[in-house]
């Protein structure tokens, strides 16, 4: 099977002119556009200006030693290098910083290129001290380790979110590889000090944040308390003599001026703010993108979802040869592809009003027949769209579900599968969902519960005593291990009606007195003892006996390691379900 080419919003960007390929912003949410903030926002082709930047030369550890001589504003470009010293402190390097703050819901945008040393070129947001503060690395890149042990750095964008309250640390990486790109698209597979790319970040809400990479979606965390301050931009480059860091700077490539310089062309900043955007409101994009985001925007009866947010995939039939995976496939770009008969994915559709809606679905296939896809609303089956032959796997047409549904405002399930003769089926773009009609005939549809997948190892935020979980892979299942008493993770839910839910968990532990300890919105709803079955990674079901109560709407699940084994080990997991 063939990866997806990028989103169509994408087309109208040239991929011959990776150099200088400049990227829209996302679709805002109906009713909003993106204002541009004109002091967060810098061409650099009128030399440093003041008004906008400053030079923050606090140090990090040694080696670091920020000095104002090494950052500075020519050719266009914003440039950081990175120079030997002396003494303890020899890496000299700089820092550029925003006058002004910005506050959630924003998106800022920026095209870089990294220095090519064993050090971070950044690109983050920050606010506060060591002990108080809210941070946000989009970037911090480092595409020449010299510790041997980081073999995917040069390709990897290292972003996540720190947020610390009276010493407590949470942080979650959305650690995007740009080989995982689609097919085609500008820069995948490219290394960070070969190209100039495009970096954004979405920050959404108090919690919730999405990064870009070249106008793709490049992974996502979600904050397990709320960001309350306004935040400075800033970019910087430094090292630092530890492995997970990629090792320190060679103190030989410091002299060469073709390694030891981070390069910004640009940056563009937005609020979202109330309204809907006009072809002239984006400056930052071609004037066809521009329409292209504008329509978008201005369609507020519409919900365009991309197939690959979905909330849980998996199989209904038996599994087909040279299929691997189980479920829709995330091929990037918000794509799916690896889609066999009976894959299916669950998203979650929230309507404001009562109405008739019309569903559509954006497919590519070159299967000549038997090929379609089955969906239900909260577990209703609603119908079947027959799909024809597109010619091919990256070849796009929008088939529209034949009757329209009647739907109740709230929070829906909406279910696709693919289904029919054919084994290999198709692959997905987006799905669309619009109002075409004010009144529901006959009964609306109304939110029912559902059951819920939290992938052990997909958690919004760790932490704990012992610094929290990890993930690791075992048997082709990914999973999480390192787990002692007290440590936690975090996991993000939007439930879709009210209901009392099961809560399983797929645990594996050799070890006697094993507990996990479950809390809703941080308070405590059930303790469940995990059985010593002898093993690390042979993962099986445990329920809870008592139900816990959830109301619709969106929650944190917090599961804690809370056993009383003699060693403060506890369980490895590899899934939790809850299930009306």
């Amino acid at each position: 099977m063939k990866t997806l080419t990028p989103r169509k919003l994408f087309y109208i960007l040239t991929l011959t002119l990776f150099s200088t390929s400049i990227f829209a912003q996302p679709t805002p949410p109906a009713g909003k556009m993106w204002q541009k903030q004109s002091n967060l926002s810098d061409d650099f082709n009128s030399g440093f200006d003041t008004s906008k930047w400053q030079k923050s030369l606090w140090n990090y550890g040694e080696p670091v030693n920020m000095v104002a001589e090494n950052s500075g504003v020519s050719n266009g470009n914003l440039w950081i290098k990175g120079t030997l010293g002396s003494g303890a402190r020899w890496f000299n390097g700089s820092r550029v910083m925003s006058n002004a703050q910005i506050k959630y819901p924003y998106y800022t945008e920026a095209r870089i290129k990294s220095a090519n040393i064993s050090a971070y070129s950044t690109f983050w947001l920050n606010n506060g001290d060591i002990n108080n503060r809210d941070e946000i690395d989009i970037i911090e890149n480092n595409p020449n380790p010299s510790c041997n042990c980081q073999p995917n750095f040069p390709w990897q964008m290292n972003s996540q979110y720190f947020h610390v309250v009276n010493g407590d640390t949470q942080r979650a990486h959305g650690n995007f590889d740009n080989r995982n790109l689609p097919d085609g698209a500008p820069g995948k597979g490219v290394k960070w000090n070969e190209a100039y790319f495009t970096f954004g970040v979405w920050q959404k809400d108090a919690r919730n944040i999405q990064f870009y990479l070249n106008g793709y979606p490049a992974g996502s965390v979600v904050s397990a308390r709320d960001f309350t301050r306004d935040m400075n931009i800033i970019w910087d480059l430094w090292t630092a003599d530890f492995s997970w860091l990629g090792g320190l700077a060679i103190q030989s490539q410091l002299n060469d001026n073709s390694m030891n310089t981070m390069y910004v062309d640009w940056i563009n900043t937005y609020k979202l703010v109330d309204g809907v955007a006009s072809s002239s409101s984006s400056s930052s994009v071609s004037s066809s993108a521009a329409s292209s985001a504008a329509s978008s925007a201005a369609s507020t009866t519409t919900q365009t979802i991309d197939f690959a947010n979905y909330f849980d995939t998996g199989k209904a039939t038996s599994a087909v040869a040279g299929d691997t995976t189980i479920g829709f496939n995330k091929s990037g770009g918000g794509n799916i592809n690896y889609n066999t008969a009976g894959d299916w994915g669950d998203y979650l559709v929230t309507l404001p009003t009562d109405g008739q809606y019309k569903v559509e679905i954006v497919t590519a296939s070159p299967m000549t027949s038997g090929i379609g896809a089955k969906l239900s609303i909260d577990g209703i089956a609603v119908g079947t769209i027959t799909l024809g032959t597109t010619g091919g796997w990256e070849t796009y047409t929008t088939t529209t579900l034949a009757n329209n549904l009647s739907i109740g405002a709230g929070t829906h399930t909406l279910r696709i599968e693919s289904t029919g003769t054919s084994a290999w089926q198709w692959n997905g773009d987006v799905i669309r969902v619009t109002k075409v009609g004010s009144d529901p005939i006959g009964s609306p549809v109304t939110p029912t519960p559902v059951s819920m997948t939290l992938q052990a190892e997909s958690f919004a935020a760790t932490g704990g005593v012992y610094d929290g979980f990890k993930t690791y892979t075992v048997n082709g299942v990914s999973a999480i291990n390192y787990n002692q008493r007290g440590d936690w993770v975090d996991y993000t839910v939007n439930v879709a009606a009210d209901g009392n839910y099961t809560f399983n968990a797929y645990v594996s532990s050799p070890m006697t007195g094993a507990a996990l300890e479950v809390s809703v919105d941080g308070v405590k709803v059930l303790t469940q003892a995990v059985p010593n079955n002898g093993s690390w990674d042979n993962f099986q079901k445990i329920s809870s006996s008592n139900k816990i109560a959830l109301t619709k709407g969106t929650h944190t699940i917090r599961v804690v390691s809370a056993g009383t084994t003699a060693s403060t080990w506890e369980w490895n997991a590899d899934k939790f379900e809850l299930v009306p």
